[in-house]
């Protein structure tokens, strides 16, 4: 059964750094994307149709397509201010109630987006531009996105309590604002 159990956990890591990699990849098409349509627009006074609504399509996908990569490789944004006095222990504890959470409303998110995703499909629902792609792409983007997250939580959740009863909590040091040194002083020091 555990052996089963890791092949899953490898199986989500493995679609998380996928969705990752492509939501970068997206980051960087929507931005030639957009520079093509202001070149197009401004240099040889060509009207721009596409370019709008695929750029935004591609950073929805990075935006809620990419959240299961940050949070694997835990680089979202913390309000850390409470737990950082805390001791070690307690704070990593804090971390595993705090993600639960958080796994539980990316999971109720995405249970009720599936729905909106596939009545799109099934309405064949288009964008009411003059290009009029169909909306069950972007629609797609939160559902998958969510699913992912949730995924990616239950890994991350389930690493954090092996490491909890191990004891490998203690070794464990977090980037924190409290620890980056402030030269104070003049333009002369």
């Amino acid at each position: 059964m555990r052996g089963v159990f890791r092949l899953v956990l490898r199986f989500i890591e493995a679609i998380t750094d996928v969705s990752g990699w492509i939501a970068a990849l997206c980051l960087v098409v929507s931005a030639m994307v957009v520079t093509e349509a202001v070149v197009a627009r401004k240099l040889f006074g060509v009207s721009t149709i596409w370019q709008t609504e695929t750029s935004i399509f591609m950073l929805i996908f990075v935006v809620f397509v990419g959240a299961g990569f940050v949070q694997k490789n835990e680089k979202h944004l913390n309000v850390d201010l409470v737990i950082i006095h805390l001791p070690v222990k307690v704070r990593e504890i804090t971390v595993i109630v705090v993600s639960i959470i958080s796994c539980l409303l990316s999971g109720i998110i995405a249970f009720f987006s599936w729905p909106m995703w596939w009545e799109a499909v099934i309405r064949n629902e288009h964008s009411e531009s003059l290009w009029g792609p169909p909306l069950w792409i972007p629609y797609l983007f939160l559902p998958l996105g969510m699913s992912i997250l949730f995924l990616q939580y239950v890994s991350y959740i389930h690493k954090k309590i092996v490491r909890l009863k191990k004891g490998e909590v203690e070794g464990i040091k977090r980037a924190e604002i409290k620890d980056i040194e402030i030269k104070r002083g003049g333009r002369g020091e």
